[in-house]
């Protein structure tokens, strides 16, 4: 065996070129698997530094809400008190819900916003393994008004000095009824930072029994109905869970009016960010991504291993003497496979240490294309240990062929020159390089498709005009009473056109109720779900919405005076058929309301709810004042910068307390076309890495080709043959190839095309030119790596390759 090594490496180093050419190819393959690795290790590794992760389940219950069902963090009236003394198995019970806010060591001191001020009862920790840098987390979250800083929130606020002790004031911002005076908290505890891999996310633990603004008055924070989850003895007390929160589920009324309630589920929280979407992040958290990233990195590794193969093969003729004074001598198939495999492994070996400088190198741009924060020094030995054991089994899998092949040459067939001049080791080679090529079609013809789509649908008719108008989120108590303020004075600035106020704007978070055309509704099977808007007389024109009947709300409208619907929600509660004044003065019900409100418009269809989902059913009212989320909508003449720094001046000059924070609506719309384009942008890096692998394949063929076939050329040459004549001869075969990659990778892009697009209620047609565009680059590829070659054997001076004759 120490032999064999030594006399492959030999070997390899009389080979430098053949050599680096086949490091480099497998370095790249297992470069990309390796950063597949490191993406599914850190999905996969979401909340598992739980101490018993593996034990912690979130309660989730489905809820029929008209002819729509939802599956929601939810458990039923009297459910948290059954679960706390009645049912077996449970080590510890939490309920923790977050929101926005604005955290500051005085009322009216200048705030730190926090993505997630998250409320939570006395247990969270017993639940949950966050430790505490300070404070005890047996009593940190024992009581009204205690609250747990991050350190990274308490170093923003106390610097070096010890929070603990200190007082904090919190503002909620965001959905829901807020407090007209921000909340006194008492610091009882610093939190490490939550470790990037948790779904549980919070900048500040605030006691559940806190108490807040409700519209009932002042009420404890969490009520029963928060997010709940449970840390078990076995895994097996789930069915004792289920069980008792089922028994309880028909006799829930508490929103017996709008949602009926239905059973009760139990996923794991390390199953949680798979299963939702993810936290923070983008392109993440979502099984689809984990395969197809997982399988396109496999696929590149094998276009690597086949790539050696495919050359190695080629060149096999080289070694058919070697292979002949080795079987004479008595080398058996197996030494001589052994041999060639060791030759294999020794170059994977190889690559494998170029790999991880590439990963090394790359790393940087990855996390920041993922947002994650992988590093190669969190890698314990068990993770390093799968870099060479990938690159062995490369090895193994790249090298098999070839050492099957050159193991079984007959010794004086071998000895004559002959060993690879059979049919069989060529057709074999030919189908590899199709199958290089029709991967390399598939993923660059896919990226293609998404870039399309994208395109599509970023020159669709949305229905409202979004590119020069900005939005301002009035979410906290003070800055909702000084919208009239606010409006008036940013309306004043040059360059705005118009300013507006309403509780949302297409793409952002919007309310959803329950509307019944019927004046005789026999409860929640007969209401349509629509999305529920409040705007002002100035919200359509500063959006840029039509009316297809009826008229707009003016400036005195008061909300009994009647509803706007867009076209759908006409439609789907059955006030029109094709003409919208159908629907006008016709009366619908909002909610469990008696009342009955005249509709006064119908709006043309616009996209609300994002680009792509399709066109649902809207209901607008006039904002009230009593309106739990708002918007400050601006509409600008043009996005001229200036005109954004006049709008932050008043901003700053009426709420300096406050961020200033715009966001032009055709960005917030957009948002959730993010992961695909990040999906396309994915699929055309890798598509670039096979593609270059195929044409250095080629590259490698081409020139064995090309010196297999010098004497023919040089006859040839003597006998008249053009240097385009035979240029095209010897390239020929490869454009030949690639036209039967593209004949195979045709019907995967179309199927695979078809099932992306049905994710987009309006999906663009499946045209023939993206695919057109790749086969004519793949192919100009192929013909100019092959061609480097051929042009270098027809130039050639024909004497020299017929000397020998």
């Amino acid at each position: 065996m120490t032999d064999s090594i030594r006399f492959a490496l030999r070997r390899l180093a009389r080979r430098p070129s053949t050599s680096a050419l086949h490091v480099g190819g497998l370095a790249v393959g297992l470069a990309c698997c390796f950063l597949a690795l490191l993406f599914v290790q850190d999905e996969l590794g979401y909340d598992r530094f739980h101490e018993g992760a593996e034990r912690i389940v979130g309660l989730r219950q489905e809820l029929s809400f008209g002819d729509q069902t939802m599956d929601i963090q939810s458990v039923p009236k009297d459910g948290r008190a059954a679960l706390d003394y009645d049912v077996p198995g449970v080590e510890a019970v939490t309920e923790t819900n977050g929101q926005g806010g604005l955290v500051r060591r005085a009322p009216e001191a200048e705030g730190v916003v926090v993505e997630d001020a998250r409320f939570a009862d006395a247990s969270f920790f017993d639940v949950f393994t966050f430790p505490l840098v300070r404070g005890d987390a047996a009593t940190a979250l024992d009581g009204p008004g205690r609250a747990v800083l991050t350190a990274s929130l308490a170093r923003s606020l106390f610097g070096s000095d010890d929070p603990v002790g200190q007082d904090v004031y919190l503002e909620r911002t965001g959905f829901g009824l807020q407090d007209p005076d921000p909340i006194l908290l008492t610091v009882t505890g610093v939190a490490a930072d939550p470790p990037a891999a948790s779904s549980i996310l919070f900048d500040l633990l605030v006691s559940g029994q806190t108490e807040v603004t409700v519209f009932s008055g002042m009420a404890p924070a969490l009520d029963g109905t928060g997010a709940t989850y449970v840390r078990l003895a076995a895994l097996r007390d789930t069915a004792a869970v289920k069980a008792a929160l089922n028994a309880l589920a028909p006799a829930d009324d508490s929103f017996a009016e709008f949602v009926q309630a239905g059973a009760v589920s139990t996923p794991r929280l390390i199953d949680q960010h798979l299963s939702e979407g993810g936290t923070r992040t983008a392109l993440v958290g979502r099984p689809l991504y984990l395969a197809l990233f997982s399988t396109v990195a496999a696929l590149v590794l094998l276009l690597a291993c086949v790539n050696y193969a495919n050359l190695a093969t080629a060149l096999a003729l080289g070694r058919a003497t070697e292979v002949g004074v080795r079987k004479t001598l008595g080398a058996g198939r197996g030494q001589l496979a052994r041999l060639f495999l060791i030759e294999a492994v020794a170059l994977a070996l190889a690559a494998g240490g170029v790999a991880v400088a590439l990963v090394a190198l790359v790393l940087p741009a990855f996390n920041a294309f993922f947002e994650k924060g992988v590093s190669l020094s969190s890698l314990g030995l068990a993770e390093w240990a799968v870099v060479p054991a990938l690159a062995v089994a490369a090895g193994l899998l790249a090298g098999a062929y070839p050492a099957l092949v050159l193991a079984r040459f007959r010794p004086a067939t071998a000895l004559r020159g002959g060993g690879m001049r059979g049919r069989g080791g060529t057709t074999v080679r030919r189908a590899l390089v199709v199958f290089q090529f029709a991967v390399t079609i598939v993923l660059l013809a896919s990226t293609a498709v998404v870039a399309q789509q994208l395109d599509a649908a970023r020159s669709r008719d949305l229905g409202f005009e979004g590119d020069r108008v900005v939005s301002l989120g009035l979410q906290a108590d003070r800055l909702r009473q000084q919208a009239g303020v606010l409006k008036e004075e940013v309306a004043s600035i040059p360059g705005v056109a118009r300013v507006a106020l309403g509780s949302g704007v297409p793409g952002a978070f919007s309310l959803q109720t329950a509307v019944s055309a019927s004046p005789a509704a026999g409860g929640a099977a007969d209401d349509v779900v629509v999305t529920f808007l409040q705007a002002d007389a100035d919200y359509a024109a500063a959006l840029g919405l039509k009316m297809a009947a009826g008229a707009w709300f003016d400036a005195d409208a008061a909300r009994s005076e009647g509803v706007v619907l867009n076209e759908a929600a006409a439609r789907q509660l059955g006030l029109m058929t094709t003409d919208p004044t159908e629907a006008m003065g016709k009366g619908v019900g909002i909610g469990a309301g008696e009342s009955r409100l005249p509709v006064i418009g119908v709006l043309r269809d616009f996209h609300f709810q994002g680009p792509r989902a399709e066109i649902g059913p809207v209901v607008v009212q006039p904002v009230a004042e009593f309106a739990t989320t708002l918007e400050l909508v601006v509409q600008l003449n043009s996005a001229d910068a200036r005109t954004l720094g006049g709008i932050q001046g008043v901003w700053e000059r009426v709420v300096p307390e406050y961020p200033f924070d715009p966001q032009f609506v055709t960005d917030t719309f957009a948002g959730e076309l993010r992961e695909d384009r990040r999906l396309g942008q994915l699929f055309g890096a890798l598509g670039g890495v096979a593609v270059v692998l195929a044409c250095l394949g080629v590259f490698g063929l081409a020139a064995h080709a090309a010196d297999r076939r010098r004497k023919e050329v040089g006859i040839r040459k003597v006998l008249g043959a053009t240097v385009a004549g035979l240029v095209a001869r010897l390239s020929g075969e490869f454009a030949a190839l690639v036209a039967v990659a593209l004949v195979v990778a045709g019907p995967v892009v179309w199927w695979t095309g078809r099932r992306w697009l049905e994710d987009f209620a309006y999906p663009a047609p499946l045209a023939a030119w993206p695919f057109v565009a790749v086969a004519l680059g793949v192919l100009a590829l192929a013909l100019l790596a092959a061609g480097v070659h051929a042009i270098r054997a027809a130039t050639a001076d024909p004497v020299r390759a017929l000397r020998s004759e």
